[in-house]
């Protein structure tokens, strides 16, 4: 196999595609035999086709490239495999699947120009979070640096590489290859703190230019930078996975955008389908291009006021070719039916933020009344009077209103969500007013679990005290801005 591998890098090499060249139409060009197997295998990993496969008699080999690599067939051995230049993804005709990182020696050169090296990374200047979350500048030597945690403070917030763990790819399309590397930052206690960081090549010199945090204590075990996109396999931690220990195997994909590495995701909902009609129980089925760090993703279904009925967790299941799949029965609570939405969320639990989120817009039927009666309370009326749409808020903010029916015990409740759609906070409003008429509402609430700048969903509405259902809701979406 190591002769084998060598003559394929040899291959690969002297038939990289040339800089700029971007794939074609699915109608000029096709995978046929074992390279539509293998690209039918794993879709993702291969890309799309950019030209029709090529056979040289002298050599026996066949080859095809692709938007992320080259697929190669050698007929000595009968082998068919794929490589990006820093793995390669072996398939034999029984249809199993080897995948192979290769050692540093034997990775094939990328197509741009390739300045930048790891003696100059590991003497860079570096923008880590290392006194609260300012972008601290930091001169590394060697590959490490430390830094004094205020005035007087004889604590030291430590930074390094993680193995001199680096890759090289054009991140920027100027044909020059820029660098990612992978960043600890200990604050003396137990936690160790992983970030990507990249640099861009300028004039041959590393310049920082973009990082993100991919959790404490998580394992980085490759890297590749294909096509512009980073591709970083690595453990991280499972539900039931202590610190210490991290256990999930996962692929997360960044690209550089607007001076910040950003998380590369998609979400595909198959089921149910647009216009569907639902009851509670129904199935929501689909795909990620990645699984999710945490396991999971969050589904939440809202009601035609924008409401939300129902909400919790859909497993995901990693596939062979590094995707993921989910599929679970799900369960929300509608008194009236009609119109609603089902939205399914992959967030970053770190950042408070959503790496990705699709959603469908469904046919809810109502929930069904199990306690005798034949018909459930009136809607009433609700308006949010304060705080307005789009303001900017602190810590706390104060939420006034009115309804036109006053509630059971005069008594509503409000939501807090952050920017990936998960509830932070909740609580009860006392509402002023006769039991007999309409009431008026004003607290000041604080806004507690929020992480990180962002828009805030904040929601008040009643419930059914007999079954669970909404009966009315209301929301405002604010600007956080105090963490």
């Amino acid at each position: 196999m190591k002769s084998i591998r060598k003559w394929l890098l040899l291959l690969i090499v002297a038939a990289s595609l040339p800089l700029g060249v971007q794939p074609v139409l699915a109608d000029d060009c096709t995978f046929q035999l074992g390279f539509k197997a293998l690209s039918d295998l794993i879709p993702d990993v291969v890309g799309d086709c950019v030209d029709n496969e090529s056979h040289n008699p002298e050599t026996g080999e066949t080859r095809q490239h692709t938007a992320n690599g080259t697929l190669v067939w050698i007929k000595a051995d009968n082998s068919t495999s794929f490589t990006d230049g820093q793995r390669i993804w072996s398939y034999a005709p029984d249809g199993s699947l080897n995948v192979e990182r290769l050692p540093a020696s034997e990775v094939a050169p990328a197509d741009a120009e390739s300045r930048l090296t790891l003696e100059q990374l590991r003497n860079a200047e570096y923008r880590l979070p290392l006194i609260g979350d300012e972008e601290t500048p930091i001169r590394f030597v060697d590959g490490q640096a430390s830094i004094q945690l205020g005035e007087g403070a004889t604590e030291r917030a430590h930074a390094g590489l993680v193995d001199d763990t680096f890759a090289l790819g054009d991140l920027d399309n100027d044909g020059i290859a820029d660098a990612v590397v992978v960043v600890y930052i200990n604050y003396g206690g137990t936690g160790t703190f992983i970030h990507l960081v990249a640099f861009l090549d300028r004039d041959g010199a590393p310049v920082q230019a973009g990082r993100v945090l991919l959790g404490d204590r998580a394992r980085v075990e490759s890297m590749t930078i294909v096509a512009g996109e980073i591709s970083a396999n690595m453990l991280t931690h499972g539900p039931d996975d202590g610190l210490c220990c991290p256990s999930l195997n996962v692929t997360r994909k960044f690209r550089l955008q607007a001076g910040r590495i950003a998380s590369v995701q998609s979400l595909v909902l198959e089921a149910p389908l647009p216009g569907q009609k639902v009851a509670s129980g129904v199935e929501v089925r689909g795909r990620t291009s990645t699984p999710p760090p945490s396991g999971s993703l969050t589904y939440l279904v809202y009601d035609a006021r924008g409401g939300v009925i129902g909400m919790g967790r859909i497993p995901v299941t990693a596939e062979l070719d590094q995707s993921g799949a989910f599929a679970q029965q799900i369960e929300f609570n509608s008194g009236a039916g009609g119109p609603g939405r089902i939205e399914v969320i992959d967030e970053h639990w770190a950042e408070s933020s959503a790496l990705a989120t699709t959603a469908v817009q469904v046919v809810l039927e109502a929930t069904p009344i199990t306690d005798g009666r034949t018909s459930r309370e009136p809607v009433p009326e609700l308006v949010l009077e304060a705080p307005l749409s789009g303001a900017t808020v602190g810590s706390e903010v104060e939420l006034r209103g009115r309804i036109s029916t006053m509630p059971f015990e005069k008594n509503l409740s409000y939501r807090i969500y952050d920017q990936t759609g998960m509830m932070v906070g909740e609580s009860y409003i006392s509402v002023e007013g006769d039991y007999d008429g309409p009431g008026t509402f004003v607290k000041s609430i604080p806004l507690t679990g929020i992480y990180a700048a962002g828009p805030v969903r904040i929601e008040v509405r009643e419930e059914s005290v007999v079954d669970g259902a909404l009966i009315v809701s209301t929301s405002v979406t604010v600007f956080f801005t105090d963490g």
